[in-house]
């Protein structure tokens, strides 16, 4: 036979609805040391936070609701039509802990989703330089380009090889005419030699 446990009245079938029960009444208590309950506006006020924020969920709880409602109905500031009703303590309670697990599940997964969209992005941004430069050969624009790189290229070799000629052809006539020169001087000292 599970264990029971007692308190204020009221029996409990473990040890963590003795607990709520417990931490729900030190609250009671500190709410009636600090609350002027004479006074039915602080008390109505009261009793729509404790119901709106759901603070109250253990039997010791709903016994202070009922009283506090009972007083306020009874001063006639609020009819029972206009005054929320007392809560479901059946129904377990959502605790805030799982309240912002939940948001903080939410939120990651808003993230994740973000994330997986952005590296799918990036990814067709890559394909797509990928294609570009696969069919960017085939460019008329670049095939241009590349043609009058190419010329420019090949008249530079050109002209490279004519003056190497002439060069060649210069040595071949000091030579002939007896005038050797050493290649591994500079070619200013040889030519100011010459003169």
């Amino acid at each position: 036979m599970a264990a029971t446990y007692k308190f204020r009245g009221y029996t409990f079938n473990s040890e963590k609805e003795l607990n709520e029960a417990k931490k729900e009444a030190e609250a009671i208590d500190y709410l009636k040391s600090k609350t002027n309950l004479e006074d039915d506006e602080i008390a109505l006020k009261l009793y729509n936070k404790l119901i709106e924020r759901h603070m109250i969920s253990t039997p010791v709880g709903l016994d202070f609701l009922k009283d506090i409602r009972a007083k306020v109905l009874k001063s006639g500031i609020v009819t029972e039509k206009n005054l929320k009703p007392l809560p479901d303590i059946t129904k377990p309670k959502r605790s805030l802990k799982k309240k912002k697990e939940t948001t903080q599940v939410a939120v990651l997964t808003r993230q994740n989703t973000y994330l997986k969209i952005t590296i799918f992005v990036l990814c067709l941004i890559i394909i797509g330089m990928f294609i570009i430069v696969l069919t960017g050969k085939l460019s008329p624009i670049r095939t241009v380009y590349e043609q009058q790189i190419q010329n420019e290229y090949s008249s530079w070799k050109q002209e490279l090889i004519e003056k190497e000629k002439k060069v060649n052809d210069k040595i071949y006539f000091l030579e002939q005419q007896g005038i050797y020169f050493d290649e591994s001087e500079n070619t200013d000292t040889t030519e100011n030699v010459h003169q």
